[in-house]
């Protein structure tokens, strides 16, 4: 449907065989030697023709392989006359084995054939978004138009656009968004509370008035962290940054990073062996990659137990290390574990929100992290304390 006729390009090479041979097309002789001059011609100009033909035949195929649309074409049967990788990609078919078949026996989905019929019947394009879960469960934005031939419909051509990523993307902002606005309305609501509270007369009792001045502070220190979080990941996620590479040495790093908790670690009893050697050197981001101890060594001291233990420790392999947290606390359910490194994502909601946890820590160590080209996880178990690590090239 695609390409010029072979068939006709095959009966205009065997006419001009002929006119070769006998110097006539009907293979009577033609004494006129005008008549053969422009037979002879018109031979050149079909040839020229046939030429131009099976040029743009090869640009057409160019084209339609190289498309991320996937692109079918059906005869008034709805029989298959062709199709490009990109369809054999999205339902795992070969062209070779189902050109000729009924488009139901090659895509069995009855979803894409009503859209095929309604074209037929209409005679006028088609288009619809469909959530296909057979044969393969993705999101397609579907445009089918007819073929027609002397004003009838001879076919249809169907284009396949998979706009998948493009719905989960637009389902990440929009939650991103609810999100955003559930955590900044839920301090600012206690701030406005607690501020007409004080402006109605709690002022006047000093005592009232400091503890709800302490309690706005702390809702507007959680405000501020909020902001900080969000800006940082949003740097982070416009694939814009420029890392500041240096080299620096890991131990010497995290010592400092664990200094800045030496109060909070004090106050839990906490026992903290920084196991990872001295000689150990990065070449990488030195800002970024404290922020990635700060936020993991915070989530290890806010979610420990009294008594309990913080152990970090490196391990060195084919020109890349892995570094571990390893924390004695609540651990993290296996069915959450999936999704920990999703904004706003809290295992436990409650506990986080009341520590002044901000739910962007570990998208930020995540994103950090990929942008150093490095990998991150986490292995734990509810009960029995969580490990979260990270690789990166030396």
């Amino acid at each position: 449907m695609f390409f010029a006729s072979r068939k006709k390009i095959k009966k205009i090479s065997e006419g001009l065989e002929k006119l070769v041979q006998t110097g006539n097309i009907s293979g009577e002789k033609d004494k006129s030697r005008d008549q053969i001059s422009r037979l002879e011609a018109a031979f050149g100009q079909v040839a020229g023709r046939i030429e131009q033909l099976e040029k743009e035949n090869s640009q057409a195929r160019a084209i339609l392989n190289s498309m991320i649309e996937g692109v079918i074409a059906l005869d008034r049967e709805s029989r298959i006359t062709s199709l490009n990788p990109t369809v054999e990609k999205i339902f795992g078919i070969d062209s070779k084995r189902v050109k000729g078949k009924f488009f139901l026996e090659a895509i069995p989905n009855n979803d894409l054939y009503e859209i095929i019929s309604g074209v037929f019947k209409k005679k006028e394009a088609v288009s619809r978004e469909l959530s296909l879960v057979w044969p393969v469960q993705r999101i397609f934005q579907v445009n089918a138009t007819p073929i027609f031939d002397r004003q009838k419909v001879s076919g249809c051509t169907i284009v396949v656009h998979d706009i998948t990523e493009m719905r989960k993307l637009e389902t990440i902002r929009s939650d991103f968004v609810v999100n955003v606005s559930h955590e900044l309305k839920t301090p600012l609501t206690s701030i406005k509370g607690f501020v007409e509270t004080l402006i109605e007369g709690a002022l006047e009792d000093k005592e009232n008035a400091k503890h709800f001045l302490q309690i706005i502070q702390e809702h507007t220190d959680r405000l501020n962290n909020l902001v900080n979080d969000l800006l940082d990941l949003s740097y982070l996620e416009s694939k814009v940054i420029q890392l500041q590479r240096q080299t620096f040495e890991l131990k010497g790093l995290v010592d400092k990073v664990l200094g800045g908790f030496w109060v909070q670690i004090r106050k839990s009893f906490l026992v903290v062996n920084n196991e990872i050697p001295t000689g150990i050197f990065l070449e990488a981001d030195q800002a970024k990659i404290e922020q990635v101890f700060v936020n993991l060594i915070d989530n290890a001291v806010k979610f420990n137990r009294d008594n309990g233990s913080i152990r970090l420790y490196s391990q060195e392999v084919d020109g890349k290390i892995t570094v571990t947290i390893e924390d004695s606390g609540l651990g993290i359910p296996v069915k959450d574990l999936p999704r920990i490194f999703e904004r706003f994502y809290r295992v436990d909601k409650a506990r986080s929100r009341e520590l002044g946890g901000t739910g962007l820590g570990l998208s930020i160590v995540k994103h950090i992290i990929e942008l150093h080209q490095g990998t991150v996880g986490v292995e734990s178990a509810e009960g029995f304390g969580s490990k979260f690590w990270f690789i990166l090239p030396k």
